[in-house]
């Protein structure tokens, strides 16, 4: 195997990472998986987990989050939309970090859901 045989298996191997780290994202954010016994328990982890999502996209230098996150989910059968809405600050003018964050949910009708 040569240099460029190497190198091209890289960047094979790069394309099927990201494509089944997107299928798996995909597979997780899907309503049917996110269904909660009470719209309490889906609030409080909805809402920190998108918190993380936030943090997650602020890692490293100049990268900044989405100023809104939205998340799918069901309680008792009925379909809700989450949404974080964020507000970042940086230090060192280059480091973002999420500074607030405000967590709402809303009623979907069945014909909005997916």
């Amino acid at each position: 195997m040569n240099i460029e045989q190497l190198k091209q298996n890289v960047e094979t191997a790069k394309a099927s990472l990201a494509a089944a780290e997107q299928a798996l994202t995909a597979f997780e954010s899907a309503p049917e998986q996110n269904v909660f016994p009470s719209l309490e328990e889906a609030e409080g982890v909805l809402e920190e987990r998108m918190q993380g999502f936030a943090f997650d996209d602020c890692q490293g230098a100049y990268n900044r989050g989405q100023d809104e996150y939205e998340q799918e989910f069901i309680v008792d059968g009925v379909h809700y939309l989450a949404t974080l809405k964020c507000e970042y600050n940086r230090h060192d003018k280059t480091y973002y970090y999420l500074e607030e964050s405000d967590f709402s949910y809303k009623k979907l009708d069945i014909d909005q859901a997916g």
